[in-house]
């Protein structure tokens, strides 16, 4: 045996007896859930105890509240959203504490999970390495799209992502039984929850219900077999919306319930075309280094550089189908704000997976190939770093850290003696007061947005005068407008408050300036 052969030999024995780092991360399960879990800690935990990372946070956490409280969503505190999300905020309050930091703990575990979820999808068309980055990848890149914190998709995204192993586990197996209609029936129930957080998850339910139908197919279900299943999975599906619906009908208020859940959408208005596309055109480039990696590992070339196909009925196939659903519904809503994009990250997460390996669909590269995978792992992991980062620290910047609207809360609390309004401000400082509610409608947005000017139900300037006219003593405001402000609730507002009250309270939130207004004397 010659020295290179020597060399070769002790060189396989230390790597056997040695293995590194990455290879002791990733070896099992738990050692990649602990990864995934620690990781979340640490990119999330800059924004633990925030009240003000996202708007929509605070309003699920109010509404979740008082709910607990006996408020009925849709009918005495107004939004468009499932009452299955608020349920789970509801939940969250239980935890106890003030519900900021809870809700924030609780969305970090969903997205540990959901990237273990990931890591074990992947691990079917790539290696370990590469399913753990693919997971690492999703965590970082739900802080580019404000999932920072508690944002539904990144509660809902882990019940797609089971659904979708569970329909995985039916592509190992070249029968349809009872383990398999098992599985399917899991899967619905699963989008079902998922539906519950949020509607449009209604569209990845449909394609993975359609795909289970092919599965069925292929596998020699008869036409009457497929209508019994279709009709099942559906019933399933759709089953606790149905619920929701029951409950509330039965109480008298269908029509409330299916216009906010179902109608109201419709009759939003649109905001100008130019702020659509530049939320567009940020979308689109800071997915675009997952988008192209997604791309390119869903063209897997051999030895020679020849791209080969996909398994026919392979799970990189169909994770490839389900980011083309994923993006398509996405775009189809068009209004792009930033965590529009969240659903999309999960199929585009582990589609991307073989860009960061160095195996892909069966097929062994060569090392020429094998050394193009070691950049493109590292310009992918440091461009969602670099956005990750940025995203936080903008948003912390423009919405605040929390300290000021304490400050705020602080004041207002041992002074109400009746209900705040918050006009155009945090909705958070209904729930860090204590205050009641001035009306159905909570939300700033919902009376201040003009693309919600027909959409509530009502006529935002006869609420706001229907507010005012019951005189409260403290409102809350900013002191500027933005690009859909509505100027008939907003002008009306000025004209109060000059009249009516006097500045009690000024402090910047973020970039703006949120001013606290007391009733004058007599007034």
């Amino acid at each position: 045996m010659n020295h290179h052969n020597l060399a070769a030999l002790a060189a396989d024995k230390t790597a056997a007896r040695r293995p590194g780092l990455v290879d002791r991360l990733c070896a099992t399960p738990m050692s990649r859930a602990l990864v995934f879990l620690a990781f979340a800690l640490l990119v999330r935990s800059i924004q633990f105890g925030n009240p003000v990372v996202q708007p929509d946070d605070q309003f699920y956490l109010l509404t979740g509240d008082r709910l607990l409280q006996g408020y009925l969503p849709y009918i005495d505190i107004w939004d468009r959203k499932p009452v299955g999300l608020f349920i789970l905020f509801a939940g969250i309050r239980l935890l106890g504490g003030d519900g900021v930091i809870q809700y924030q703990l609780v969305a970090t575990l969903f997205a540990a999970l959901t990237a273990c979820v990931i890591g074990q999808i992947a691990l079917r068309f790539t290696t370990k390495p590469a399913a753990l980055i693919a997971g690492l990848i999703y965590l970082l890149y739900l802080c580019v799209f404000g999932g920072e914190a508690g944002q539904s998709p990144v509660f809902y995204n882990l019940f797609t992502a089971l659904a979708a192993l569970s329909i995985v586990w039916i592509l190992d197996v070249d029968r349809f039984r009872s383990r398999e209609i098992a599985l399917g029936c899991g899967a619905m129930a699963l989008m079902a929850v998922a539906m519950q957080i949020k509607y449009p998850a209604l569209f990845e339910g449909a394609f993975f219900g359609l795909a289970l139908l092919w599965l069925a197919h292929l596998r020699g279900v008869r036409l009457p077999g497929l209508i019994c299943l279709a009709a099942l999975w559906l019933v399933i599906a759709l089953a606790p919306t149905a619920a929701a619906w029951g409950f509330y009908a039965a109480r008298g208020y269908n029509e409330a319930f299916v216009y906010a859940n179902f109608t109201s959408i419709f009759d939003r208005g649109s905001p100008p075309v130019g702020v659509v596309f530049m939320r567009w055109f940020v979308m689109v480039a800071q997915m675009l280094p997952l988008l192209v990696a997604a791309y390119i590992s869903s063209r897997p070339k051999d030895a020679a550089g020849r791209i080969v196909a996909l398994p026919r009925h392979g799970t990189q196939k169909f994770v490839r189908d389900w980011s083309i659903v994923a993006v398509g519904a996405v775009m189809v809503f068009g209004s792009y704000y930033d965590h529009y994009a969240l659903p999309m990250l999960l199929p585009l997460s582990i589609a991307a997976a073989p860009l960061l390996s160095d195996f892909a669909a069966g097929v062994d590269f060569h090392a020429r190939h094998r050394r193009l995978h070691i950049p493109a792992v590292a310009f992918v992991a440091f461009v969602a770093f670099v956005l990750a980062t940025v995203a936080i620290l903008t948003h912390q910047e423009g919405r605040g850290r929390g300290k000021a609207v304490h400050a705020m809360a602080a004041y207002l609390k041992p002074r109400l003696k009746d209900c705040l309004f918050v006009f155009a401000a945090e909705p958070i400082l209904y729930h860090l007061t204590g205050s009641c509610l001035p009306g159905r409608w909570p939300f700033p947005d919902h009376l201040n947005n003009r693309v919600e000017n027909n959409a509530i139900g009502v006529d935002p300037l006869a609420e706001v005068t229907r507010i005012m006219a019951g005189k409260p003593e403290f409102v809350v405001e900013t002191e500027s407008t933005y690009s859909t402000i509505n100027w008939r609730t907003w002008n009306y507002m000025q004209a109060q408050l000059a009249r009516d009250y006097e500045k009690a309270f000024v402090v910047p939130v973020g970039v703006h300036f949120r001013i606290v207004y007391r009733r004058l004397k007599g007034h």
